[in-house]
């Protein structure tokens, strides 16, 4: 008895020793077949020719490859022969070795243990190759936009700054660069613990006093309240006490009393000077519209210069609906259609195409546009009316500090008017726009005396607190290439003293 068990104990350190001296690969495919439930019994191998005979012991039949491991896709490449054990259940050692005769040599015991069944997983494998690529891009492509998605919400709502368009950028990039400076000196002055003043409490007045500095005799700035009085002048009505006034040698100077307003009712003449509002001198032809309108029945005292006189009259505000045109016929020539247009503003261009229609269904068929005393207005308006009377041309250029040039031109359609306008040295700005344009074009003939050379265009800009900016952007030229700003427009007839409308009824009969 002694004899068979070191015999077994002889024949289970062999197999110990031939294990140790195996490499890791022959291990691991030996472990892989005693899990693989689809490896078929293979057949038994034949038996050495040297080896004496005895029971069959079950054998591994494997295929070594050089590599350091398995490969799912391999197993079936690593058939195990289950087989049936050799011997009875005591001859079986810890790992479930099989038993055989002590004059035998066998393989690695471990070969013949119990197979664990595993799920198939060859086609499976097969498959994932094939759709691999696509499920990857997919992937890739999801979790690419979920990235994107994150980043903007984030920088939508302020966590990791903000998203700008370039517009937006090209604005804060240049206000940096531009006016950096007085944004950082401003900061620093608010941080300043001993200063009296905070940037934020910088008056209207030193506003106004800033802008007025720049070189700009166009520029203003308006208060909140300034500026919605402002912006009434260019609406169909607003409130006031019914007058025009333009600006003569920094003098404001009242040049049309409209009818049935209260200041036609309170004696206001015309070439009567504005001297003090409320008390006030007004410094602009702006600042004394602004100052004169108000609440509607409320009073407004106006100091008046008239010659060697002063007057004072205190007047009621109203609300004061009047057309920027008024037109006729004139009583001693019917033929000829004559319209006064006082400004240019929201509306204008539509009440001079109706006063036409209706001069000529009254059988005008001439026709003179006075455009004294007209200050402008409103660019826009002044070019759709020039559109309407002329044919396809250039009506101006507009030219902007860094360069850049706007050409307006006319369609080809025309009222084909026979015209002449009316100026004098009160006609600017939009007038003489309309003006030059008809002029230069051989629309019209221009009578009177030369204008006043406004050939700049404002915008006006309302900050978020209401207040408000004029400022000049661009300068405009005549169609034929000359400036109007400082030079004005010189007409065909220069009456000097002798009345504009009085020569063109004599130009008409000739």
């Amino acid at each position: 008895m002694s004899e068979e068990i070191k015999e077994k104990n002889e024949i289970k350190d062999a197999g110990i020793t031939e294990a140790e001296k195996t490499d890791e690969a022959a291990a691991d495919a030996a472990e892989t077949a005693e899990i693989s439930e689809t490896s078929a019994p293979a057949e038994p191998a034949a038996e050495p020719d040297s080896m004496p005979a005895g029971p069959e012991v079950p054998e591994t039949r494997l295929e070594w490859r050089d590599t350091l491991g398995l490969q799912l896709s391999d197993i079936e490449d690593y058939m195990v022969n289950a087989g049936e054990n050799g011997g009875a259940d005591d001859h079986a050692d810890d790992h479930g070795d099989s038993a055989a005769p002590a004059e035998r040599e066998v393989p690695h015991p471990a070969a013949a243990a119990v197979p664990i069944p595993v799920p198939e997983v060859t086609e499976a494998k097969k498959a994932t190759k094939k759709g691999g690529f696509a499920k990857n891009l997919l992937s890739f492509i999801v979790g690419f936009g979920c990235c994107l998605a994150v980043l903007f919400a984030a920088a939508r709502f302020g966590l990791l700054g903000r998203v700008l368009s370039d517009s937006d950028y090209l604005y804060y990039s240049g206000l940096d660069g531009s006016y950096g400076k007085f944004y950082e000196i401003m900061q620093m002055i608010g941080e300043d613990p001993i200063a009296d003043k905070d940037p934020k409490d910088i008056t209207d007045a030193e506003l106004k006093e800033i802008v007025a500095s720049v070189g700009d005799p166009y520029a203003e700035y308006y208060t909140a309240a300034e500026y919605e009085d402002m912006m009434k002048r260019f609406a169909d009505d607003y409130v006031g006490i019914g007058i025009g006034v333009v600006e003569e040698d920094g003098k404001v100077v009242i040049k049309t009393i409209f009818k049935d307003t209260p200041a036609e009712e309170a004696g206001i003449q015309p070439e009567d000077v504005i001297l003090e509002v409320d008390g006030k001198k007004p410094e602009s032809v702006d600042d004394a519209v602004s100052m004169i309108s108000g609440k509607a029945g409320t009073e407004v005292t106006v100091k008046i210069g008239r010659g060697d006189e002063t007057l004072d009259f205190t007047i009621k505000r109203a609300k004061i609906e009047t057309d920027s045109v008024s037109y006729g016929s004139l009583k001693d020539h019917p033929e000829i259609g004559y319209i006064m247009m006082s400004m240019f503003r929201q509306g204008t261009d539509k009440e001079f195409k109706d006063a036409v229609k209706a001069l000529q269904d009254e059988g005008c068929s001439k026709f003179i546009l006075d455009l004294r005393d007209n200050g402008g207005g409103l660019t826009n308006v002044c070019i759709e009316i020039a559109d309407y009377l002329l044919p396809a041309c250039k009506i101006m250029t507009e030219n902007s500090k860094s360069g850049d040039e706007t050409v307006y031109n006319s369609k080809a359609d025309s009222a084909e008017l026979e015209l002449i306008v009316l100026v004098n040295e009160n006609t600017a700005s939009a007038s003489e726009i309309l003006t030059a344009a008809l002029q230069d074009n051989g629309a019209c003939k221009v009578i009177g005396t030369k204008t006043f050379g406004k050939g700049v265009i404002q915008i006006m800009h309302q900050f978020a607190d209401g207040s408000g900016i004029k400022i000049t952007t661009t300068e405009y030229f005549r169609p034929n290439g000359d400036p109007v700003n400082e030079v004005g427009i010189t007409p065909d007839i220069d009456t000097g003293e002798e009345d504009a409308l009085e020569a063109a009824i004599r130009e008409f009969a000739q």
